[in-house]
């Protein structure tokens, strides 16, 4: 069998990319310590770019998000999956009993194959061992298929874009009493509603119903069900997704289907009238992406009906 884990082999490659347009106010924080000049005690986070500190997202708080909304619609499908929290990945809770090693964590045992050069065993270990999430996501010593760039406020040139910032005054309460915080007020500054944030999502060897996963977070963001950044209980952080692109090559085929990567679980999905071939690239944006991630949300329906673990 063909894993899709395995990082030495390209069978696929899919990118999505558009725009993430802030509907409320938007708080990605640079910490509890105003950066040195800052007119706000709880300061936006900047990033230099063309000399320019501009405010932008993290690719690692986008796939923050990303592990944190599939963990959960995993678990509410009855999939076992873990939190991928530190010390809570399948790294470290599974085990794997050795006849000559004993019991040994699972991370531990991968390491120790691939330092003795059995990639094939540890690779095989890594499978049917951990978690869906881990081998998308990845976890300790496993890099994983899913690779989120930092979102900027340019357009698809790279020109920036025009964006505004806000501050407010708030309250800080203490959680024991109920009471006012002594010395409680501080200001806190945000991106206001309007800015668009350039993002793009690669995605390595994905089988169709992991993208239907992905395209499911994606849809649940753009209606306003996911929110990005600090404050979200305040309102901040609510998210509409914009020109969306959709690019796919596959390394053995050049037509409008996304062939199963997975025997027994995943499903091939007909891109017909959806996609048009550019380069061995299939490519759609707009609309048709949409679609084309209702017929991947599908893949997925039918993959976690089936109650495995993968």
């Amino acid at each position: 069998m063909m894993y899709w884990i395995s990082s030495s082999i390209l069978l696929r490659e899919t990118i999505l990319e558009g725009y993430l347009t802030n509907i409320s106010p938007l708080r990605i924080g640079s910490g509890r310590e105003p950066p040195l000049g800052a007119t706000v005690d709880l300061a936006v986070l900047r990033i230099l770019y063309e000399g320019k500190l501009v405010p932008y997202i993290p690719g690692s708080s986008l796939k923050g998000v990303f592990r944190s909304q599939a963990t959960a619609i995993a678990k509410s499908v009855g999939l076992d999956v873990c939190t991928g929290l530190s010390k809570e990945t399948c790294m470290d809770l599974k085990k794997i009993r050795d006849p000559d090693l004993g019991e040994q964590k699972l991370g531990d045992y991968v390491d120790l194959k691939l330092r003795h050069g059995d990639s094939k065993n540890a690779m095989k270990s890594f499978w049917e061992n951990a978690c869906l999430m881990c081998k998308v996501f990845g976890s300790p010593g496993y890099a994983g298929k899913l690779y989120f760039s930092d979102a900027y406020p340019i357009d698809k040139d790279g020109t920036l874009l025009s964006i505004r910032l806000g501050t407010r005054t708030g309250i800080a309460i203490d959680r024991r009493t109920g009471a006012v915080m002594e010395r409680a007020l501080y200001t806190v500054e945000y991106v206001e509603p309007g800015a668009r944030f350039r993002f793009n999502i690669r995605c390595k060897n994905l089988p169709n119903y992991v993208l239907g996963l992905i395209g499911v977070i994606l849809r649940v963001s753009n209606q306003g069900q996911i929110r990005i950044g600090g404050f979200k209980t305040r309102g901040f952080g609510e998210v509409r997704i914009e020109d969306l692109k959709f690019r796919n090559k596959d390394a053995h085929q050049i037509d409008t289907r996304l062939r199963s990567l997975e025997d027994g679980v995943d499903s091939e999905v007909d891109l017909q009238d959806l996609v048009k071939i550019e380069e061995a690239w299939q490519v759609a944006e707009g609309d048709d992406v949409w679609k084309i991630l209702e017929k991947l949300e599908e893949a997925w329906k039918v993959a976690s009906s089936k109650g495995s673990s993968y």
